[in-house]
């Protein structure tokens, strides 16, 4: 009888892609809505909506937790078959991760309440004059720890309710400023039982962070084909119709 020999490279890669498909991807999150965020015990949002049709698509096994953002960032560092969505891609961050792709468009702002009048910002220094609220380790506070602000300054939160936190910091002048997602302050603001055209005010626009997007990333040891079977599934539905009802959904 004749026996046939698979080279190992192909040998290697059919049992590296079994291996795969039997892990389940640890997907992570944070509460930030309305990008993602539990409602009713499930998590939900337009990024959530987006990764899930996403990965369905991938066959690949998952499942999606929300953890305080800290937490969430470094376990989605330190495990194989880890992703992690909707963080920014920052200088800082770079090397940390696989950067899989854009999952939608974001603005990042600096708000203040809206009788607020003293507050005057002309420039990104000018920030330094007023007590900022922030959360630990997120986008804004990193692009500002990166322009030479001492985060020791700032008010500084965590927890999955940190946002919230903040605007009632916000509100009681326990901060003058807060660095926020447009979309996200917004909705925090409504969720108060607040209108945000009477309560808060944009005071300068984080045209940096601004551009691009919320990304969904892999950890470095995640296995470079699951990377990019996500990426190629990820731009090929971001092309469809499907894809901007999504956004339209949910006001993005």
């Amino acid at each position: 009888m004749k026996t046939i020999n698979f080279p190992l490279s192909i040998l290697f890669i059919v049992l590296l892609s079994t291996f795969v498909q039997a892990q389940k991807l640890m997907v992570l999150t944070e509460e930030v809505p309305p990008f993602n965020y539990t409602f009713n015990s499930k998590i939900t949002g337009v990024s959530t909506d987006i990764v899930n049709v996403v990965l369905k698509k991938t066959n690949y096994e998952y499942k999606i937790s929300s953890l305080p953002w800290a937490r969430a960032y470094k376990m989605s560092q330190e495990n194989p078959n880890s992703l992690i969505f909707s963080i920014s891609r920052r200088i800082k961050r770079e090397k940390l991760f696989q950067w899989i792709g854009i999952i939608v468009p974001s603005k990042h702002s600096v708000f203040a309440l809206k009788n607020r009048k003293d507050i005057k910002i002309s420039t990104l220094n000018d920030l330094k004059k007023y007590q900022i609220g922030t959360t630990i380790e997120d986008a804004r506070e990193t692009y500002l720890a990166e322009k030479g602000f001492d985060i020791t300054s700032f008010q500084r939160v965590a927890g999955n309710s940190s946002y919230l936190q903040n605007y009632k910091k916000l509100k009681l002048k326990r901060i003058d400023i807060l660095p926020m997602p447009d979309a996200v302050m917004n909705y925090i603001v409504k969720q108060a039982g607040d209108n945000p055209d009477e309560t808060i005010q944009k005071i300068y626009t984080l045209s940096e962070i601004s551009v691009g997007g919320y990304y969904i990333a892999a950890s470095l040891s995640t296995p470079k084909e699951v990377v990019e079977k996500i990426r190629k599934t990820l731009e090929a539905f971001k092309k469809t119709k499907e894809y901007q009802l999504i956004l339209k959904k949910w006001g993005i």
